[in-house]
């Protein structure tokens, strides 16, 4: 297929999967909560809302910071005007193609700094294995505080339905015929490919995981361990701080206090995890486990909204302008190069 043809249709796929959660979203609000709603956004504390942002966007200056604490032990370095940019424009991409944002990433490195993109690539693989880690330590020390909460706010959104779905599977035999013709398929296409996937694997594939691993020995070569410790903790901890504080924009959630925080935080990455930027997907589960805490629907809903709008917005202003500026400021830097230097 055609490369342009098939991000076009990536796009397209996740556009509307972003939709169809927005819409979900939307649709569920019941009719007699839609004023109540409306009104919920207009008594949002706006100031507090900026100030959240404000805390976000320097968990994002970390991150910046932390991703040259990565490249240094690969014989890189990068300007933080770059290394904040493209986190930025990452970011920004991401809204569009998930997973996108960290090969722009990785191209500005190599475009900007003459990075090799494979060593870059493999440095960003290893910043998501650190936060796939400190989100499973923010997952246990949720479970530690409130493990009757946890468990029932599970039981309700989670066990509940999925037993109810896979009770009416276990009844209906097409299903279960469709899901078993599948499996074959997939076991037979397996094993009649199961070469060309081996060649594959110690081609090209190999090649380029050889060449992450590049990236990926940078974490045990850190010179600074303590400080990429630090820095990863911190990029969490304000992750923390701005939702935290965005809790403090209605007289109703202010109250709650930072277990029910802790949840929000860890649900709704689980949402941003799974849509285009989140959009649809952490309003949905947001706006339940703050029900689940005893939010009034209005304020659970028009909340996880103005949490995570303040976020988009800010992203896509900063993002743009890192884009628009960034060869500018690069070129400038070219421009007071001595003749035979550039």
């Amino acid at each position: 297929m055609n490369p342009k043809v098939k991000s076009i249709l990536q796009l397209v796929l996740f556009a509307a999967i972003g939709a169809f959660l927005v819409w979900l979203s939307i649709h569920n609000i019941p009719d007699k909560d839609v004023e109540t709603t409306k009104q919920s956004f207009k008594d949002a504390d706006y100031l507090i809302v900026a100030i959240s942002a404000i805390i976000s966007l320097l968990a994002h200056v970390v991150r910046a910071w932390r991703w040259n604490s990565l490249l240094q032990p690969i014989g890189h370095s990068i300007s933080f005007k770059n290394s904040f940019a493209a986190v930025m424009i990452g970011y920004m991409v991401n809204y569009a193609v998930p997973r996108a944002g960290e090969l722009s990433r990785c191209g500005i490195a190599a475009k900007y700094e003459k990075m090799p993109f494979a060593a870059a690539l493999g440095t960003v693989i290893t910043e998501r294995i650190v936060d796939v880690v400190l989100l499973l330590v923010l997952f246990f020390i949720t479970l530690a505080a409130q493990f009757n909460e946890l468990t029932g706010l599970t039981n309700m959104y989670v066990m509940q339905p999925l037993s109810a779905k896979l009770s009416g599977l276990a009844n209906n035999k097409l299903y279960l015929a469709l899901i078993a013709v599948l499996l074959i398929v997939f076991v037979g296409a397996f094993f009649v490919l199961r070469k060309k996937i081996k060649a594959l694997l110690s081609g090209k594939i190999g090649g380029m995981l050889k060449s992450f691993g590049d990236g990926l020995k940078s974490i045990k070569d850190l010179k600074s361990p303590g400080l990429f410790v630090f820095q990863s903790v911190l990029i969490w901890v304000l992750y923390f701080l701005s939702l935290y504080v965005c809790f403090y924009c209605f007289a109703e959630t202010k109250t709650l206090g930072i277990k029910p925080a802790l949840s929000v935080m860890l649900f709704g990455t689980i949402g941003v995890i799974v849509s285009p930027g989140g959009i649809g997907a952490y309003q949905l589960i947001a706006t339940q486990v703050l029900v689940f805490y005893g939010v009034v629907n209005s304020v659970a809903i028009a909340f996880p909204w103005i949490a995570w709008g303040v976020q988009f917005i800010a992203i896509l202003v900063i993002g743009a302008l890192c884009f628009l500026f960034l060869p500018l400021l690069n070129n400038n830097e070219n421009d007071k190069l001595p003749a035979g230097n550039s």
